[in-house]
């Protein structure tokens, strides 16, 4: 492996995790067709990196994270000289206008975007983009969104056709439904999700599908909405209870920030107490508050993956409507044994034999 593959090979994979092989799980049929070959890394020319600084305007909406760590050391890494302007809308769409005026204004080098609601705010939707609106003329690379294709942010994940490329953080739903049911045999899956937030409407569409296909029944149960049509946080207890009601055997968390980031603590406190295992398809909530299960890959690696994205525009001059959209294709199985232990839902040892364990 040279240098520069073995570069993005960390970038894949983030150095903050141990990682397991998945294999052992692919060849029992388990999460099969997750490892294609690692993507070449361009070399960089160190003349042309050195005499410039870039300008990255990153618009966030929930604070900086390991996301944005990891794009940056990965840039950093690749001889970069930037200079960051970051801007965070605090999950407030009403912010997104002054930001996208601000960037046309100051026309940075490369905008990046953390999620759905701020990329599509950006950049608008690929067949009704306004330029008086949107960023439609400097190079957008977004990060964390679920579903860029069905929330209208590409067209196309191997040749986007338009100013805008970035990664996909989670594993496709029929993989993450191979890793429940390679913990447990189940029959029903329970969701609570904020039916306001696309991602996790875009999530409950795919569950649907991928259920019927196994014979799996789906507990759904959204959040209530108060009157300005916005989630009840102090609804969520009585929801999660609801589904626990209602026969669920697992409760599946998906890439719903009111559930999975917002109110996180709540939901993993609440799921222990009814005694109900969880599953997430991202890694915060299992290493901070004690989910159960998790098939993820590292915030940080995302960013770096994210960050060889950027380096593609802005090193190698490749036109972002040319980048394919991608997740890792590397994720980890993610058990914390503490909820285990609690709940006394063991899993079978082949999956230990290649999980990363949590012990707290």
């Amino acid at each position: 492996m040279t240098g520069s593959d073995d570069d993005l090979h960390r970038a894949r994979l983030g150095p903050r995790l141990r990682r397991r092989s998945l294999l052992g799980l692919a060849a029992a049929g388990g999460l099969g067709g997750l490892m294609p070959p690692a993507l070449p890394l361009a070399a960089a020319v160190p003349g042309e990196v050195s005499a410039r600084t870039f300008r990255i305007t990153m618009v966030l909406g929930r604070g900086e994270s390991d996301n944005e760590a990891g794009f940056k050391d990965y840039l950093a890494r690749r001889g970069l000289k930037v200079d960051y302007t970051i801007r965070d809308t605090g999950g407030d769409p009403a912010r997104l206008p002054g930001i996208v005026e601000e960037i046309r204004d100051t026309r940075p080098d490369l905008v990046y975007s953390f999620g759905t609601p701020q990329t599509r705010g950006i950049v608008g939707p690929f067949d009704d983009a306004d330029p008086r609106r949107h960023i439609t003329d400097i190079p957008v690379v977004f990060t964390f969104v679920a579903a860029p294709v069905d929330a209208k942010i590409v067209p196309d994940l191997d040749r986007p056709g338009r100013n805008v490329t970035g990664t996909i953080h989670i594993a496709p739903i029929a993989v993450q439904l191979n890793t429940i049911q390679a913990y447990r045999p189940i029959r029903r899956l329970g969701i609570v999700y904020n039916p306001q937030e696309r991602n996790s409407i875009l999530t409950i569409e795919g569950l649907r599908a991928e259920s019927a296909l196994r014979g799996l029944e789906l507990v759904e149960e959204p959040v209530p909405l108060n009157g300005r049509g916005e989630p009840i946080a102090a609804a969520v207890p009585e929801t999660l209870a609801r589904v626990a009601a209602r026969g669920a055997e697992v409760l599946y968390i998906g890439p719903d920030t009111f559930i999975a980031f917002h109110n996180r603590s709540v939901v993993a406190t609440e799921a222990l107490r009814l005694r109900l295992p969880t599953f997430s398809a991202t890694e915060l909530i299992v290493r901070t508050d004690k989910a159960m299960l998790a098939l993820a890959s590292s915030a940080y690696g995302i960013g770096r993956f994210t960050g060889f994205k950027a380096a593609q525009i802005l090193i190698d001059g490749i036109d972002p409507a040319d980048i394919p959209v991608e997740t890792l294709k590397r994720f980890s199985v993610i058990i914390n044994m503490a909820t285990v232990r609690a709940l006394e839902y063991y899993p079978p040892i082949g999956l230990l034999n290649f999980a990363e364990i949590i012990e707290s």
